[in-house]
């Protein structure tokens, strides 16, 4: 089978034929981020001679691994090539040549972890239904998100904007249309969507956006220790980095160390704000979670630490004293864990879509929300929705993960929703609207509920 070939303003690539559909691996959009571009905004990729291998993983910003079972699995790929896309297309070009629609992925991980070829991100079923998929790599961590004196913050977020002006610049060659273009995430991934929604630099790269489980922290972030520069870290190489990274882990045990830095071009204000200021209102908004994001992890919590806690990640997250009221007549009857593990979830996701949804609907600003609620195996947890979302219910430790096997209907429909959504703009299913407030809960069977959250809102949004 011959392989298929795409020439760039770079040079030319060449990948996979897959059968329907064709795959791109490691294809650079900037420089490799070594010596002195290591800690410096991602510079464009200059041209290579002769023809790239496109055909085998690049490598990965991820270089340690913290969780010996993840959930979602972690290939680690030596060497420098990071800031890269993998692409799939479709193995026909669109009818009328206007090109296809296309969905870029960014993935999560707490931005220290994942990368662009994680298994349940294979975007071959996205490609035989029409849609180009760029998953993009970027910089994790120390290298990406601490921030430096030194060095300009937010170089991670830097990567996904260069990565997008790839895009627009691009991914005609594969046959897709630059002025259709859906950016998707995940928990630190869904928080980057919307930054990406409400970064004055994304604007007119970004058409559309999915944020699922977005992880949108409001509370400071780690400082950087006095003394620590950019250069010196860079000047000590791979090992530096690696322990440095080390220590921010180890002297911030509570919170997450690395995040997007608030007060930049690119993140100028925190996004919350920047949707309540009107901010990406034009731009169509799918955002959900799962209902039961972290009761797994809750579950693992002493007894004694429960509610503490509870306490430390509602104050982290700004819970309003307003609504302080409606979350003890929530937890009166209910046991002491699943109390917290609720408080948790909301604090930690499901404030953040209902906050994101309630604005933007008092705006009149096309949002479509869902409930991820199927509980076969270990129940609704945090990356139980990918797999259906994603359409790859075979894929390396799906059903380990999950603990059962999906419903093909529910993953089918799931599918359909984001296929719907990144061809049209719209998912199939009814938006979040005043006065109704209709969620799309995704169950075996799904079904539109109206005010779905309630429960969330009247702590988080309390009236």
């Amino acid at each position: 089978m011959p392989q298929p070939r795409v020439t760039l303003s770079t040079g030319a690539v060449r990948g996979t034929d897959l059968g329907g559909a064709h795959r791109y691996l490691g294809i650079p959009y900037a420089q490799d981020p070594v010596g002195d571009l290591r800690f410096a905004p991602p510079e464009r990729r200059r041209a290579w001679l002769g023809e790239r291998d496109a055909t085998r993983p690049a490598a990965t910003a991820q270089r340690l691994r913290f969780d010996p079972n993840p959930a979602i699995p972690e290939p680690i790929v030596a060497g420098t090539d990071v800031l890269h896309v993998d692409v799939w297309t479709p193995a026909t070009p669109a009818a009328g040549g206007s090109g296809h629609p296309v969905l870029v992925w960014i993935h999560g991980g707490g931005w220290e972890s994942g990368s662009s070829h994680q298994p349940w991100f294979d975007g071959s079923s996205f490609a035989r239904r029409g849609i180009v998929v760029v998953s993009v790599g970027y910089r994790l961590g120390v290298e990406g998100f601490t921030p430096f004196p030194d060095a300009p913050d937010n170089r991670g977020v830097l990567d996904w904007i260069a990565a997008l002006e790839w895009v627009r610049d691009e991914i005609g060659a594969f046959g897709g249309d630059p002025g259709r273009v859906t950016v998707a995430g995940q928990s630190a991934g869904g928080g980057a969507i919307l930054c990406l929604l409400t970064s004055p630099v994304a604007q007119g790269l970004v058409h559309g956006a999915i944020a699922a489980s977005p992880a949108m922290l409001r509370s400071p972030a780690a400082s950087t220790p006095k003394g620590v520069r950019a250069e010196e870290l860079a000047a000590g190489g791979r090992g530096a980095i690696d322990e440095f990274h080390r220590r921010l882990r180890r002297e911030n045990p509570l919170k997450l160390p690395f995040r997007p830095t608030i007060g930049d071009e690119t993140v100028p204000v925190p996004p919350m704000e920047a949707v309540a200021a009107g901010a990406g209102a034009d731009i169509p908004l799918m955002i959900g979670a799962t209902a039961t994001e972290f009761d797994e992890v809750v579950g693992r919590i002493p007894g004694p630490a429960l509610v503490p806690g509870a306490a430390l990640a509602l104050r982290a997250q700004r819970v309003p004293v307003k609504g302080l009221g409606a979350l003890a007549r929530q937890s009166a009857g209910r046991s002491v864990r699943t109390s917290v593990g609720a408080a948790i979830n909301a604090a930690s996701f499901h404030s953040t879509v209902v906050g994101v949804a309630e604005t933007r609907a008092a705006e009149g600003a096309a949002t479509w929300v869902y409930d991820f609620r199927w509980a076969g195996g270990r129940g609704a947890v945090h990356c139980s929705d990918l797999p259906f979302f994603w359409n790859a219910p075979a894929a390396e430790n799906v059903e380990e993960f999950l603990g059962a096997p999906p419903p093909p209907d529910l993953v089918a429909a799931m599918h359909d929703s984001w296929v719907d959504f990144v061809r049209h703009g719209d998912p199939g299913f009814p938006p979040y609207a005043l006065p109704g407030r209709r969620v799309r809960e995704w169950d075996d069977p799904p079904e539109d509920v109206d005010d779905g959250l309630a429960r969330v809102r009247a702590v988080w949004r309390p009236e």
